[in-house]
């Protein structure tokens, strides 16, 4: 089965790329590129980019006891949420491995869950069969479709008061109320719109009018959120990690509010200070694109990592990313999922790449560039 974006024909007749996302059984076509990726890029870090989300859902939950319960389920602290604040939390199982990577969004009628749309269902299920005499109700609702806004010139773009990372607000577009939600991924201003579905493409379009945005599709983004140190669900750790393993537990776990599905797994580990492995961030040694060099070695996802001298050898680690990165003058970069004693910075390692085996460092931390302050 496939689900496709309500834009889908709109990018069709851009001649855009597309790549699937999800399970083989219920695939997603997402824009890869509409074929100018340096172009999207440059737009994403100088002006405004626009991308369709299609394989992202909504869960709505109303009750007004709603976050008590949020509270006694989910990682994050969400009892006392406040109208205009978001933030992420994991859904762990029983075991404390991640079952879904939410996004929380408190609005003033009531709780929008961004997700994975293939996890709407399960995790609104599974949700749902821990209520019992609770005044709340959690419902998938289809008629919200995401698209996002990034970039330095965003609140321009939406004429748009700013408001902060890690807020939400609700923006006028086409005199439309739009829910919006700011979580800056690419180390830039990033907006994600719930958008009306009926209302998708006339708010593309309305968006695209202006001259200085661009359309984009995920190849921009993937780079950008590699070198802003943004690990992904589902692309850099899954449902078999536990949050110590994420290299983003400190955003999503709160240590001391108390009982939560999965918390004496999680607790256990921090206060043994122990895990299996991790994801970390690897540069790649001596590799950059110059006049001289217009190739490099790049690791693809799921390359094998070594330790050096070791290689074909039991691995230590699979790459779980990798770009190419402009900010950092052309250098092949990657996100990791390493054996815990292989996860300390400066760490040399040699990773499979081109056919071929290359040398890497494990990096001081996630991100590998930080946008400096105006």
């Amino acid at each position: 089965m496939t689900t496709q974006s309500p834009l889908q024909a709109v990018h069709e007749s851009a001649e855009a790329f597309f790549l699937s996302y999800g399970p083989p059984e219920l695939q997603t076509p997402i824009v890869e590129t509409f074929g100018e990726l340096d172009m999207e890029y440059a737009a994403l870090r100088k002006s405004t980019v626009v991308f369709d989300e299609p394989h992202m859902g909504t869960l709505k939950i109303t009750g007004t006891e709603r976050h008590a319960f949020l509270n006694n389920m989910l990682t994050a602290k969400v009892d006392d949420l406040k109208p205009g604040q978001s933030l992420h939390s994991f859904w762990l199982n029983r075991q404390g491995r991640i079952d879904a990577d939410l996004r929380i969004i408190e609005t003033q009628d009531c709780t929008l869950v961004r997700l994975d749309r293939h996890l709407c269902k399960p995790t609104a299920d599974a949700l749902n069969a821990f209520i019992f005499a609770e005044d709340i109700e959690i419902t998938i609702d289809d008629s919200i479709a995401w698209i996002s806004v990034q970039g330095p010139t965003s609140f321009t773009t939406l004429n748009t008061t700013p408001f902060d990372h890690n807020t939400n607000s609700t923006i006028t577009l086409n005199e439309i109320q739009i829910p919006t939600d700011r979580f800056d991924l690419t180390g830039e201003i990033g907006l994600y719109l719930a958008v009306p579905k009926d209302q998708l493409e006339s708010i593309y379009q309305a968006l695209l009018s202006n001259e200085k945005t661009k359309p984009t599709g995920w190849l921009a983004i993937n780079t950008a959120r590699i070198e802003a140190g943004q690990p992904m669900f589902n692309i850099d750790f899954g449902p078999t990690n536990l949050p110590a393993e994420t290299g983003v537990m400190d955003s999503r776990v709160h240590l001391a509010k108390g009982c939560y599905l999965g918390q004496e797994v999680v607790a256990r580990m921090h206060a043994r200070n122990i895990r299996k492995q991790a994801v970390v961030a690897l540069r790649l040694d001596d590799q950059r694109i110059t006049l001289e060099q217009q190739s490099v070695l790049q690791p693809m996802t799921g390359s094998q990592i070594c330790i050096p001298g070791q290689e074909g050898q039991t691995p230590v680690g699979a790459i779980t990313s990798s770009t190419i990165s402009p900010m950092l003058g052309a250098i092949p970069i990657c996100f990791a999922m390493l054996k815990d004693a292989q996860t300390k910075p400066g760490t040399k390692l040699s990773v499979w790449a081109e056919g071929t085996y290359a040398t890497c460092t494990v990096n001081e931390s996630l991100a590998f560039w930080t946008k400096p302050k105006a």
